[in-house]
This record gives structure tokens, C-alpha cells and sequence, in this order.
């Protein structure tokens, strides 16, 4: 019966080839280091080898503890309180926690890399890692983005930042839009396929909250927080794969973000002062198109729908061959391949695996493996931003009926910043030289 190899035959043989080399450039039984130590005068001690100690299980529970009462005080600041000083200070609280002390990890975003490759492998997920995941959604499911509003230390740098933020142009914001489906979808693929964790390698804030990283990282995260200044919240707008779960759950939510505790008197304040432009103008706001163009326009879209399935479909099942070899198994191969026809210089990984001949017909069979799953798993991939986009197109041609300005559940991030500007909310605390007619009138002089 033909045996099966996997993964740790490679491994072993690569172990095997280390030893044998040991060996024969000495003798390994006189010492416990591979070369033999030199010998120093003056009476100097070599170290020994400090390799760290492994985190206590109960610090992670701590974590998730910490997680979900930051969690409903944010809830409760956001929904009940209304109290934007509450919320600054819950993320001051969020980044030196979650940020600094745990260095970022491990976060709910990089946790859809765990949840996937445990759920498309045999990959072990903590209870811990499970429920730092799941938490902010059931959240999101009945209070809105609380974890956005002030738990999340990379949405809270942000809103820290956002002293001169800007409304971005409307068909520049349609099309970043797309972005955070493109990476969570890509995040899901490396995560199920065994490619690897990109939104931890890709993480702009890592280095901030380590107080060191590469060059790259460094470089990425600067251009955030400078684009942050005058975007708001970029990352969490147009990049982050979490924020497109959480606007997911946040959709179908009892209780969410409202701009006034009562009647709201349309003084569009909290129109220009929301950062992330999640306020939606009521239906008695003038269209500037007629409604038999509007229509026209939804009917092309569901139409269009079924070809840019097809089309983007057809995109990732072509493009398989050329982003597989991100895979590890798939690079490794083209890179023995390359060597055998004499384009590329014989490495040491490649000697080790030539030793047996049988590793090297399991890693082509791995490598044929992981080709197979990115191309359809890049087929899906198509097909979701092709439903994505359709129905974004459609969503954005659909006019609901509102009688007042209010909050979009998708986009709002519950920053809280709105409820400043609000009379309603002024007159609510205790501010009784506000009138309802008088900050309208004042809105529509300044406008």
C-alpha cells in the first residue's frame, strides 16, 4: 500500500539532513552547541540561552474579561449616556489595554485569520481567541459599533487624530468602500488555504503599539495616522475586514446610534459635524434627479449584477496561477523548478528536499493542492465582490423615507462627535437658552 507523507515529512527530512551535516563537521557528543565554544580569558562567562516564558493562561481570560466589560460601558456611554467625553475617555482606557499593554494582539480583527483556518483546517482554536472574535459582533448585533466607538486601540488612534478631518468626495468614498470586502475576503483565503495571516503581516498599527517595527510597517502606519488628520478613521473606513462584519450585525440592530434624544429639528449640524459621513438626509431633502431616471438607473443595476458576478468570477479563477505562489508549498516548488531548468541558483532548502525523492512528490501534491484552493477560493471571492458591489450600487440608488436626519448603522462608528451639535441633546442637559427654532435658523443663515 503506497504511503502517505504530509508536511512533517518535509520537515523531518530538512531535521535530518541538519544533523548529518552537524556530524560530519565535528563531533556532536563533546558538546551541547553545535560548533564548539571558544575559549575566552579573564574569567568570562557566556549566558546562558534566555528564550521567555510563555504567557499565563489566565492572563488571556483577563483579556476577554477586560473585553467585554470595555464593551458595555461602551454601550452604555454611547447609547444611554450620550457622552463623548465618556467615550474619549473609554479610548484613552482601550489603547493603553488593549493597545500598549497587549501590544495589539491578540485582536479581534486578526482573530477572522484563527476563526478561518480552524474552520477550513485542522487548526486548534482557543476558547479565548473564539470569544475575543464572536464578543464585539454580538454587540454590534443588538447595540450597533460599540467596539468601533471606543474599544478597538486602532479606531480610537484615529479618532484621536481626526482634528481636521474632511468630508471625503462621494464617488472617491463609493469606490474605497469596496476595499475592506477585497481584504477580508483575501484574509479569509491565505487564513483557509495555510498561505498565511496578512492582516496581522500588513497590521499599520503593530508597530505603534510595540514601540518598534520594520522599516515598511513604520512607514505604513505614519501615512495612516497622517491620513487620518484630514480623513477620518481611513483604516476603519476603507480597509479594515472587521468593520465590514460588525456594519453586518450593526444592520439589523434594536438599538443603535441616534443623533437627537427626541425630535430631530433638521438643523443639519450633525450632518457637517459627523467625520465618517454616516448621516442620512431625510426624504424631504431635494433629489437632483427626476424619479423615472432614478428608476431606469436601479433596473440597469439589477441587471448588471448576474455579468459582474460572471465577470469577476472568471477574474479569480484566471489569476489563480499567478497569486498561488504566495502559498509557501506552491513558491517552495516553482522555486525547485526554476533551479532544475537552471534559472535560479540550487539553495540549501532545495538540496534538503532533493535527498529523498519521495518528499519531493508530496510537496508537488501539497503544491497541487493549494492551487486548486486559491482558484476557487479566488472564484468566490469574484463572485461576493460581485454581489457586494451590486448590491452597494443598488443600496446607494434607494431613497428610504425619512422625516429626519439619521445615523447609517453600517458606517456609524458611534464616535459620539454628533451629539455635541445637537440642540436636542443641548437641551437635554440642562442648556435652556437653546430653542428648537433657533439653531435652525442659524444652520440655514450659515448654509
Amino acid at each position: 500500500m503506497k504511503k502517505c507523507y504530509s508536511i512533517r515529512s518535509i520537515n523531518f527530512t530538512l531535521l535530518s539532513v541538519l544533523i548529518l551535516m552537524t556530524v560530519m563537521t565535528g563531533d556532536a557528543s563533546a558538546s551541547p552547541d553545535r560548533f564548539p565554544r571558544p575559549e575566552f580569558q579573564g574569567g568570562y562567562e557566556i549566558p546562558d540561552n534566555d528564550f521567555g516564558t510563555a504567557r499565563a493562561v489566565f492572563l488571556y481570560y483577563t483579556d476577554v474579561i477586560a473585553l467585554f466589560i470595555a464593551l458595555c460601558a461602551a454601550a452604555y456611554l454611547v447609547l444611554k449616556r450620550r457622552s463623548r467625553k465618556g467615550v474619549l475617555a473609554l479610548m484613552l482606557l482601550s489603547i493603553a489595554y488593549f493597545g500598549f499593554y497587549k501590544r495589539g494582539c491578540v485582536c479581534s480583527l486578526g482573530a477572522i485569520q484563527n476563526i478561518s483556518a480552524g474552520i477550513f483546517s485542522d487548526y486548534a482554536i482557543p476558547i479565548t481567541i473564539f470569544l475575543i472574535f464572536i464578543l464585539p459582533l454580538l454587540f454590534a448585533l443588538f447595540f450597533g459599533r460599540v467596539y468601533c466607538a471606543a474599544v478597538c486601540p486602532m479606531g480610537a488612534v484615529q479618532d484621536l487624530v481626526a482634528v481636521r478631518a474632511k468630508k471625503v468626495p462621494s464617488r472617491a468614498d463609493a469606490v474605497l468602500r469596496i476595499i475592506p470586502h477585497i481584504y477580508l475576503g483575501t484574509a479569509i483565503l491565505f487564513a483557509a488555504t495555510g498561505a498565511g495571516f496578512p492582516i496581522c503581516k500588513l497590521d499599520p498599527f503593530a508597530g505603534i503599539f510595540r514601540l518598534g517595527a520594520p522599516a515598511g510597517m513604520a512607514a505604513t502606519g505614519a501615512a495612516v495616522i497622517i491620513t487620518g488628520i484630514f480623513a477620518a478613521r481611513p483604516y476603519c473606513r476603507y480597509l479594515c475586514p472587521y468593520g465590514v462584519l460588525l456594519g453586518w450585525m450593526s444592520l439589523i440592530s434594536k438599538y443603535r446610534v441616534k443623533i437627537s434624544p427626541n425630535t430631530c429639528v433638521n438643523c443639519r449640524l450633525c450632518e457637517n459635524a459627523c467625520p465618517v459621513d454616516a448621516i442620512r438626509l431625510p426624504s424631504t431633502e431635494p433629489v437632483n434627479e427626476q424619479r423615472g431616471r432614478s428608476v431606469k438607473r436601479l433596473k440597469m443595476y439589477f441587471a448588471l449584477i448576474p455579468l459582474l458576478v460572471a465577470a469577476l468570477a472568471a477574474c479569480g479563477w484566471f489569476l489563480s496561477d499567478t497569486v498561488s505562489p504566495l502559498h509557501p508549498h506552491v513558491k517552495l516548488l516553482r522555486n525547485i523548478e526554476l533551479e532544475e531548468s537552471g534559472a535560479a541558483a540550487k539553495s540549501l532548502e532545495s538540496e534538503a528536499l532533493r535527498v529523498d525523492a519521495e518528499v519531493i512528490a508530496e510537496l508537488k501534491r501539497l503544491a497541487g493542492t493549494a492551487k486548486g484552493n486559491f482558484r476557487w477560493g479566488l472564484m468566490l471571492l469574484g463572485v461576493y465582490l460581485g454581489i457586494v458591489t451590486g448590491v452597494y450600487l443598488i443600496r446607494q440608488s434607494i431613497y428610504g423615507k425619512r422625516e429626519c436626519y439619521d445615523t447609517d448603522p453600517m458606517m456609524c462608528v458611534g464616535c459620539g462627535r454628533c451629539y455635541g451639535y445637537c440642540p436636542k441633546h443641548k437641551a437635554g442637559k440642562g442648556n435652556s437658552e437653546i430653542s428648537e427654532s433657533g439653531p435652525a435658523n442659524q444652520s440655514s443663515q450659515s448654509s
